[in-house]
């Protein structure tokens, strides 16, 4: 009787309770919340599909279309150490959900085969991005005093790359125009920052050297950005996800007892448009800190 009454128990729960039909694991060499953002980007490359809800950096809810079925994929996060996370994909397709359920353990359904399908694409992307990326932690520093000129942008997280590309060439000019003269490779300041929606709001500024006479264009501002404590990295790859950089050193900060004080700064060493491989492309990302 016992034994009856738990089969009764587990099967009503497998069939009316249980939140998904199928489930995908494997590991990832990275931080949960470039993951987040690698999905961002995969997801615009797909026809139907939306991002549903982002929580921290601990799950994300995304539908995907797929020959006209609908599923929804709850991606969990876990991490294992700095540098390796476990992703769990639990997979869903709300329209057939208990058919899905009493014929999965028999046969093999769509919703299979869809998810091993949609997952290794995912995969392969994961493994190309982090093949071409890489972030190295060089610890506490002091970021020097810069007097700047600059232009105010809000995009998407995974548009900011797009976004300075853009007004690289307003800059630019205007330097050159007035004759100014560069002191130092050009810099993204994160203002506002929303991980959860993936949504930014940053000064784009090239470091300049001060003068008594400075023009002024109603759509570029100077501003003088004062010597602060950082922890630091050296990130390589497409500056697209520079934004990883972010995430190791929030990593880093909160393992090492760091209290976070400001938002990400980042500096480019490399023109994109000069044809150099994206593995080379060279930024600093600084995270400002306090004491221990």
């Amino acid at each position: 009787m016992l034994l009856g009454g738990g089969l009764a128990i587990s099967l009503t729960y497998y069939l009316f309770f249980k939140p998904f039909e199928y489930e995908i694991k494997f590991k990832a060499a990275t931080v949960s919340g470039d993951l987040i953002e690698t999905i961002r980007i995969w997801n615009r490359s797909l026809d139907s599909a939306k991002i549903i809800e982002v929580d921290s950096f601990y799950r994300l809810t995304q539908s995907i279309v797929r020959k006209k079925r609908e599923y929804v994929y709850d991606w969990h996060f876990s991490s294992v150490n700095d540098s390796v996370t476990v992703v769990n994909i639990q997979i869903s397709e709300p329209n057939r959900s208990l058919i899905n359920k009493i014929l999965i353990p028999f046969t093999k359904q769509p919703i299979e085969i869809d998810a091993r399908e949609i997952s290794t694409v995912f995969y392969e992307i994961l493994k190309e991005h982090l093949k071409i990326t890489s972030v190295k932690i060089l610890g506490k520093t002091e970021l020097d005093s810069s007097f700047c000129v600059c232009r105010s942008l809000a995009t998407y997280q995974v548009d900011k790359a797009n976004g300075m590309m853009r007004d690289y060439p307003i800059l630019t000019t205007f330097i050159d125009v007035h004759k100014l003269s560069i002191a130092g490779p050009p810099s993204v300041r994160i203002r506002e920052w929303d991980h959860n929606k993936g949504s930014l709001a940053f000064d784009f500024c090239f470091p300049i050297k001060p003068s008594s006479s400075l023009p002024i264009v109603d759509s570029l501002f100077y501003k003088n950005f004062k010597k602060e404590k950082v922890i630091w990295a050296e990130y390589h790859g497409n500056y697209i996800t520079s934004d990883r950089a972010w995430y190791e050193l929030m990593s880093y900060a909160n393992k090492n007892g760091y209290k976070v004080t400001g938002l990400p700064i980042e500096y480019f060493y490399n023109n994109p448009n000069l044809g150099l491989s994206q593995d080379m492309w060279k930024a600093e990302v600084y995270l400002p800190v306090g004491d221990k």
